[in-house]
């Protein structure tokens, strides 16, 4: 037995308008209409939902069904309105997260433009190491991921790239062995800290991660880019730097001549793509789209 939603709102209309005419005006229908629903309802039910002396009143089984009434067609009209005000973008979300060139280089024309669009569109947004991101999209901590790909990406993620950029191991002129690690980096390395923004564990990529940091004496993964980049200033580590920030700083050079002196990779939006997406991501992709001439 199911009941139907039309015969559930004829039935409400009925308790509340006090008849079975006045339900019928309000909801556009026959009189006749309007008892047959009632009539089957109650047939499918077998029991009296209604006394109809007079202006109709409430059996204990009617009481009970106009509750639950109530209830369905109060939770469909607050539906109907949170569907119009996401459509409008009052409740829609932006859950996003960017690595640090993302949002250094394209974060501040890209964000006042959003909000400048959407005004009541609420804005979850981190900044976080990139490979991190992947991670928080694939646990679902984010729900666009804005920053490099790797070279195993999830196969379960919808990649869309919008530019490609370098990364390239850079010293600054105020280290102390910044004459030495330019003429002989492949010695000068092992005595060398790197600071990063993120290392894997070896567990997770065991080969390419452990290689890495066995070129160095020491690693720093510190997340924040300005401190990494001040600490680099002040000699203490040799780090890595995206090409489209290496014209923006003074005083920070490549180390050439090395298999791990440049990584290139293409950077873009990435998803779940099995998920739907919110209207607040569907947005944000519209303006990278068209940010970035695709």
């Amino acid at each position: 037995m199911q009941i139907e939603r039309n015969e559930i709102r004829v039935f409400a209309a009925v308790v509340e308008e006090g008849g079975f005419s006045r339900a019928a005006e309000r909801l556009h229908v026959s009189q006749s209409a309007v008892s047959q629903a009632v009539a089957n309802l109650e047939h499918k039910l077998d029991t009296r939902l209604l006394l109809r002396r007079g202006r109709p009143r409430l059996t204990e089984a009617g009481k009970r069904l106009f509750s639950f009434a109530q209830t369905l067609l109060n939770e469909e009209q607050r539906a109907l309105a949170d569907i119009q005000r996401i459509r409008s973008g009052a409740l829609s979300t932006l859950n996003l997260a960017m690595n640090s060139v993302v949002s250094r280089v394209h974060g501040r024309v890209l964000m006042l433009e959003f909000c400048e669009r959407n005004p009541l569109t609420r804005l979850k947004l981190d900044v976080a190491p990139s490979r991190e991101i992947i991670y928080g999209v694939e646990d679902e901590r984010w729900e666009l991921g804005f920053g490099p790909f790797q070279h195993s990406m999830p196969g379960h993620f919808e990649l869309t790239p919008y530019f490609t950029e370098a990364r390239l191991l850079v010293v600054h002129e105020a280290h102390p062995r910044f004459e030495a690690l330019k003429a002989d980096p492949e010695s000068e390395l092992a005595t060398a800290t790197l600071l990063t923004s993120y290392l894997d564990d070896a567990a997770r990529r065991p080969g390419q991660e452990q290689r890495l940091r066995n070129q160095f004496a020491s690693v720093w993964e510190v997340s924040n880019l300005e401190l990494r980049l001040a600490l680099a200033e002040a000699g203490k580590g040799v780090t890595y730097l995206s090409n489209l920030l290496l014209d923006q700083l003074g005083g920070f050079h490549p180390i050439e001549g090395l298999e791990i002196s440049r990584f290139e990779r293409e950077v873009g939006l990435y998803y779940q793509r099995h998920r739907a997406l919110s209207e607040g991501a569907r947005r944000f992709i519209a303006i990278c789209e068209a940010h970035f001439g695709r």
